[in-house]
């Protein structure tokens, strides 16, 4: 009965939502409103591409260099055997593209617009691109007025400072802030609307702390208009209305554009320290796929690879959402500080990543023996950029690789 309530709950505040959603001005794009053009839900082989390494790569190339540079880049991935990228088009309040909402992200120029060039190409080459947005994010910085002065954050601020969440060295947007809400999913809407993307992917990234205070205005005037829920439920009920609303907002466009979300490994810390209520996402349906971070090797003391994986795997039993798993290819030859506390012994899971070089191929192995429906690299750099330093990185690249092809 509570999971009726909170569901009719949400669907009140989706209506309200969309009763101030202003319209997006559509553009034209080199593809625009089309069918997406691949779907690989039944055998994602996905990688990250953030927001530091698309800086990385991009931001000093003029508009010819960058589309030479995608052309190649996804061509690449295609070859290597990867079918999906989850494309880093809003980390920070900010846009990869051209927006009527958010300003150029400074880890792009913005002589040109990124986005567009990267649908095109990765279709160009078979690849599935989704939009990879952080909807809270705002800076790793707790200075407004260090923020770039067209911020839709500086503008809310102004307005009324509860509208954000400045703790623990950053900044965010108010979950609990109906205009902050309306923001993201103009956002959404935007992106769909203008970019012949194939799907949109959401993060880890919901409340930033489980501290009381940090919405303290917001939930006091939520009590004083008659609400009844408990704060830790309260703030549940807000990201989740935001979840139900960008779901609804996918299929309006395109039933087959898909949504999705990568939350971290652990199901009750999800819920009760980022106020991310998995369960109900995925028994309510509100999105099309999951993918777990299951950042850890098979040997790690407190939450070893097969024990999580099985974990979801009953979660996920008999639900329509999709499960695949997030593999952490960039902890490949590295201390994993993480995994024990054991330093001094050299078998210790402490060095499980330095004393292996198979432990992804070994996770996809695994996965496929669980049926499940595939996985995501991060990040790309982990699978492109390999340096000759890093032996078993190399090693494990290799190895991954004969599974890509299959």
């Amino acid at each position: 009965m509570k999971k009726v309530i909170s569901l009719l709950l949400c669907i009140c505040i989706i209506f309200s939502l969309f009763g101030c959603m202003s319209k997006t001005n559509e553009q034209d794009t080199e593809n625009t409103k089309t069918e997406p053009k691949v779907n690989y839900s039944d055998n994602l082989k996905a990688v990250w591409l953030s927001f530091y390494e698309i800086g990385d790569m991009f931001r000093e190339l003029e508009e010819s260099a960058a589309k030479e540079k995608l052309n190649a880049f996804f061509a690449d991935l295609a070859d290597r055997g990867i079918n999906t990228v989850f494309f880093h088009v809003r980390a920070f309040c900010d846009a990869f593209y051209k927006s009527d909402y958010f300003p150029v992200s400074t880890y792009c120029s913005g002589d040109y617009d990124l986005l567009k060039h990267a649908v095109f190409y990765a279709h160009k080459h078979n690849l599935s691109l989704h939009a990879w947005v952080n909807p809270y994010r705002v800076a790793l910085d707790t200075t407004i007025d260090r923020l770039p002065g067209d911020s839709p954050a500086v503008k809310l601020y102004k307005e009324d400072k509860s509208h954000l969440i400045l703790v623990g060295g950053n900044i965010f947007l108010n979950p609990a802030s109906a205009k902050a809400q309306k923001l993201i999913l103009n956002g959404i809407r935007e992106i769909v609307s203008k970019y012949d993307v194939d799907g949109i992917h959401f993060d880890d990234y919901f409340y930033p702390s489980a501290e009381k205070g940090i919405d303290k205005q917001t939930y006091a005037a939520y009590r004083e208009g008659g609400g009844r829920l408990t704060l830790e439920d309260y703030r549940r009920e807000n990201v989740t209305a935001l979840i139900a609303a960008a779901h609804l907002i996918v299929k309006q466009h395109n039933p087959n554009m898909l949504f999705g979300v990568s939350p971290q490994c652990f199901i009750e810390k999800n819920k009760t320290e980022l106020f991310a209520d998995i369960v109900n996402w995925v028994e309510n349906e509100m999105v099309d796929y999951i993918i777990p971070q299951i950042y850890f090797g098979f040997e790690n003391e407190s939450a070893p690879f097969k024990e999580c994986v099985d974990t979801w795997c009953e979660l996920m039993q008999n639900k329509k959402p999709l499960l695949y798993v997030g593999l952490a290819l960039y902890k490949s030859g590295k201390e994993d500080e993480y995994a024990s506390d054991d330093t001094k012994n050299k078998n210790s899971p402490y060095y499980e990543w330095q004393n292996h070089s198979d432990i992804i191929a070994k996770q996809i192995q695994y996965l496929r023996e669980k049926e499940i429906k595939g996985y995501s690299l991060y990040s790309v750099s982990a699978l492109t950029d390999v340096s000759d330093e890093n032996e078993n990185l190399m090693n494990e690249v290799k190895n991954l690789q004969k599974l890509l092809k299959q």
